[in-house]
């Protein structure tokens, strides 16, 4: 059983926040999926899918300060530093701000170039450039918000994380959802996300800013010593998202180059049940990285640990078992009998792949906690490397979706048993600890 309290952080109420927060948004998107295929049609909502995901290409814009605002700010407020953790707040939302800005801009601009290279049925290319489009003014403000999240996890304030991330998630696929219902199509229900999405923003930036009132947090003025502060810690999670690009996001607009948006719906709707295992791992264990970014005492944080890594398996095991027994009459019963045909084959591959990643969060969160993104970086390049490198030789022989689901399965597999080793071996058995070492 997890610790309830270690070192002021309530371990086990932020697990039960964070679980919340992976439940909700997912069952808005299991309950939009067949509404909004129904409705749209699988070409349709394939394009709709391509168009939410767009932000992921422009992840190389984030240079890791996401992840750098949460560990500074855990550690400056843990520290007494508020006026720190203050610069560090102002500094990421400028940097968010513009970055937001030049993103959107650029996905925008590309929009004839989406639609010709996701092979959009012409019937639908209009509509799919003005959806692009419409991605595009959705990120730009996408990334800003994103800082009021970190602050809202660096305060162990999962409870607040978790609403804002519900929001986020209700914006993107329940507005689309209460859209189609009202008689909308494609570009209504991407029109209406934006717009539910920018006043979600806005309530998040709102209640963000009182969030940092109650800590002291007072935002007076960004400081370049706190953007190479962040920038030494963050970029080199700039290329543990691009990499994770090319792990998570390129099968997906791979598939859209090679078969099309329809294909797109097959392939993320096998996916998106078994990524809900490693979704609610994730959740469960985040609370890792503002402990670890706080705490010095090695043997309380190795309990911790340990026991979110046992929990993390037991969780995956059971999810992976039951989707592999139960994939074919769930997606029947989901998203109807021609959808689940297409997609049942790939669950157990997907289920597979998502056992040996939801074993991942546990050692990622504390390794980034203790300011080591590096590990953590090499292991997902290595994941990345090695999913292109087996997408590249299927497509000798010609690429199916099996083929997709199975490079990303053996990907997953060789890292997360390399990575755990890797964890042991020079996170816990190094000597001293990256948190023993005075700051």
């Amino acid at each position: 059983m997890i610790a309830r309290e270690v070192n002021g952080v309530n371990v086990r109420r932020n697990v039960c926040d964070g679980l919340l927060g992976f439940m909700a948004p997912s069952l808005i998107v299991f309950a939009s999926y067949p509404v909004l295929i129904r409705q749209l049609g699988a070409t349709a909502f394939g394009v709709y899918l391509l168009a939410a995901s767009l932000s992921g290409a422009m992840t190389f814009l984030d240079l890791g300060f996401s992840a750098a605002t949460l560990r500074f700010v855990a550690q400056d407020l843990a520290a007494g530093r508020p006026k720190a953790a203050a610069d560090v707040v102002l500094t990421s939302l400028v940097f968010y701000g513009c970055m937001g800005v030049l993103g959107g801009v650029v996905i925008a601009a590309m929009a004839p170039v989406w639609a010709a290279f996701f092979k959009v049925d012409a019937r639908l290319v209009g509509a799919a450039i003005v959806v692009f489009r419409l991605a595009g003014l959705q990120f730009a403000a996408y990334l800003p918000v994103m800082v009021f999240v970190s602050i809202a996890k660096a305060t162990c304030r999962f409870d607040r994380s978790t609403l804002f991330i519900s929001l986020l998630a209700s914006a993107t696929y329940g507005s689309a959802m209460v859209a189609v219902l009202a008689g909308a199509g494609l570009e209504g229900a991407m029109f209406a996300a934006v717009v539910v999405n920018y006043v979600t923003f806005i309530w998040i930036a709102i209640d963000g800013l009182r969030l940092c009132r109650e800590h002291d947090i007072h935002l007076t003025g960004a400081s370049p010593a706190a953007f190479r502060r962040m920038f030494s810690f963050g970029w080199i999670l700039t290329v543990n998202s691009i990499a994770a690009f090319f792990l998570f996001q390129v099968q997906k607009f791979m598939v859209g180059f090679v078969m099309g948006p329809a294909a797109v719906t097959v392939y993320q709707s096998a996916g998106v049940i078994p990524s809900k295992i490693h979704a609610a791992v994730n959740a469960a264990t985040e609370v890792m990285f503002p402990f670890a970014s706080a705490s010095r005492d090695r043997a309380r944080v190795r309990r911790v640990y340990l026991r979110m890594l046992a929990g993390s398996m037991l969780v995956a095991f059971v999810g992976s078992v039951s989707l592999v027994v139960l994939a074919r009459p769930f997606l029947a019963l989901w998203l109807g009998a021609a959808v689940a045909a297409a997609a049942a084959p790939l669950v157990p591959v997907f289920a597979l792949a998502y056992f040996f990643l939801a074993l991942s969060p546990a050692p990622f969160h504390l390794v980034n906690g203790l300011g080591c993104p590096a590990l953590n970086t090499l292991a997902c390049v290595m994941n990345a490397l090695l999913n292109v490198a087996l997408i590249a030789g299927f497509a000798m022989n010609g690429l199916t979706l099996e083929k997709f689901a199975w490079a990303f399965a053996v990907a997953n597999i060789v890292t997360s048993i390399s990575y755990q080793a890797a964890v042991e071996t020079l996170i816990w058995k190094r000597a001293p600890w990256p948190a023993e070492v005075p700051a």
